[in-house]
C-alpha cells in the first residue's frame, strides 16, 4: 500500500502535527512509522514510551533527553524512558513498533492515535 504525506492523516496534538505514514491502519503489522511538524518553539508534552522510538531529522533541529539533532541526525530513545521533544521548526520521523502506549507525566496512558 501506498501511503503519500499528502494523503496521509493528519493529528495535531499540543501544536505538533503527526502524519501516519505505516501503521497498522494503513497496512503495517510490526512497524509504526510517522512524521512529526515540530512548530518553532516548540515544546512537548512529558512523557514515556512502552516501545523503543527512533528521531530522524529530516529538516530543523530538536531536542529530546538533552541531546539536539540535526538534520540526518538520529536519536534513540530506549523504552520507558521520560522525554519531551522540543525547538524546531523541525520536521523529524518517528520509528517505533505497532502497540506502542504512551505515559503522561499525570499517570495517564494513551494509545497515540496517529500509530494505529
Amino acid at each position: 500500500m501506498l501511503v503519500t504525506g499528502d494523503s496521509a492523516a493528519r493529528h495535531e496534538f499540543g501544536g505538533f502535527e503527526f502524519r501516519p505514514l505505516a501503521v497498522p491502519s494503513t497496512g503495517s503489522t510490526e512497524i509504526a512509522l510517522w512524521t512529526v511538524d515540530v512548530p518553532e518553539g516548540g515544546d512537548g508534552t512529558p512523557h514515556s514510551a512502552s516501545k523503543e522510538e527512533v528521531f530522524y531529522v529530516l529538516s530543523g533541529s530538536v531536542t529530546i533527553q538533552g541531546q539536539t539533532a540535526g538534520p540526518g541526525d538520529a536519536i534513540v530513545v530506549p523504552p520507558n524512558t521520560e522525554l519531551s521533544l522540543t525547538g524546531g521548526p523541525a520536521r523529524v520521523v518517528v520509528a517505533t513498533s505497532v502497540g506502542i502506549t504512551g505515559t503522561l507525566a499525570d499517570g495517564r496512558t494513551i494509545t497515540p492515535p496517529w500509530s494505529v
